[in-house]
């Protein structure tokens, strides 16, 4: 069976950029990190090449380390969420508690400060002394404590003892009540 060949269609005139390579010029390789350039070889040549190719060449420890850490995020610059210029608008309703973890209100703004310590709310001061924490609050830092404190009073740590199940739904109460009122 005969095949034919497609007239319209044009030579490769490219050659093997390695000199006296009689081969076409069919792959491309780098010239430099900046991959913006290239040699054209043959498939010969450009398996030697790529073998040989050391991409981070010439780079210090710390040059490679910067340059991976870009590499993380494709080269663009990152921010922490919640900083880096961008507001939080207070219309969108934060379902998932976003702008807390990241120590944002719900205008997003960081937490204001406490109220001064004349114009505090009893039962908040009372919250506060239990949880063990001092003023000013800060939601990670409550979070932090609330955890450690119900790890400490849970009723299935202290197994029967009646004192440590008061104190965990103490300790509840406390918590909902300061986050309501930090929030």
């Amino acid at each position: 069976m005969k095949r034919y060949e497609n007239k319209n269609k044009k030579e490769n005139t490219r050659r093997c950029d390695v000199a006296g390579c009689p081969e076409a010029g069919e792959y491309r390789a780098p010239k430099d990190r900046t991959l913006r350039d290239y040699y054209w070889f043959c498939l010969k040549h450009v398996k030697e090449y790529n073998k040989n190719w050391d991409f981070l060449k010439g780079l210090s420890a710390d040059e490679i380390e910067k340059h991976l850490q870009n590499d993380i995020t494709w080269q663009r610059p990152t921010w922490k969420l919640g900083h880096g210029g961008i507001k939080a608008d207070p219309k969108v309703k934060d379902y998932f508690r976003v702008r807390e973890d990241v120590g944002l209100g719900m205008d997003g703004r960081h937490n204001p400060p406490s109220p001064a310590p004349e114009n505090r709310d009893k039962r908040l001061v009372q919250a506060v002394a239990f949880m063990e924490l001092s003023f000013p609050l800060v939601l990670a830092d409550v979070k932090k404590r609330y955890k450690k404190l119900a790890k400490q009073y849970h009723p299935d740590t202290n197994r029967g003892d009646t004192e440590a199940a008061k104190r965990f739904q103490a300790l509840n109460e406390a918590y909902h009540y300061i986050v309501e009122h930090i929030s």
